[in-house]
């Protein structure tokens, strides 16, 4: 059991640092998804990370690549269709006719790498009042824990100074 609680804050220590990776670096993108477009492959609410094309953990831009474009002001996630050039047929999986206009590859953020089921509501409600309020809460019974720990444990260690 000491096992279980040892690994597996570490798999989460590696999660975390891993999508903080990703969120700081300017080749790779977190999005949440706001439409059903590319159901059942990606869901709304579902966070979408990107790489670059033909990065070391993305494939190149062509038929059958998700990618995210930028379309005006908002972000875009499809599949390619087809590649003339630089000109990209897109289609959202759920939908049943390409879409009505071609993307160019320098409008191409990113390309799907993975999904992180629903994790887009929890960023969604992260953005409002009562998600921030949550946050620093949490946050601070976070550090009150910490600090109470730190408190034991050198009146623990003065404690065993004592009776030597």
């Amino acid at each position: 059991m000491k096992t279980f609680f040892r690994v597996v804050p570490a798999l989460v220590a590696v999660f975390v640092a891993a999508l903080l990776f990703v969120f700081f670096s300017p080749d790779y993108g977190v999005y949440m998804v706001r439409s059903e477009s590319m159901k059942p492959t990606i869901e709304m609410g579902d966070m979408v990370v990107t790489g670059p094309a033909g990065g070391v953990l993305s494939p190149e831009i062509g038929p059958g690549a998700i990618v995210t474009y930028q379309m005006g002001d908002i972000l875009v996630t499809h599949r390619v269709l087809s590649v003339d050039g630089g000109i990209l047929t897109t289609k959202g999986d759920a939908v049943e006719d390409p879409d009505s206009h071609t993307v160019e590859t320098s409008q191409v953020v990113g390309v799907y790498l993975f999904r992180i089921p629903r994790l887009g509501y929890v960023h969604a409600f992260m953005h409002t009042r009562p998600g921030l309020l949550l946050l620093f809460i949490l946050a601070g019974v976070l550090v009150a824990s910490i600090i109470r720990e730190i408190v034991r444990e050198s009146r623990h260690g003065a404690q065993c100074d004592v009776g030597r």
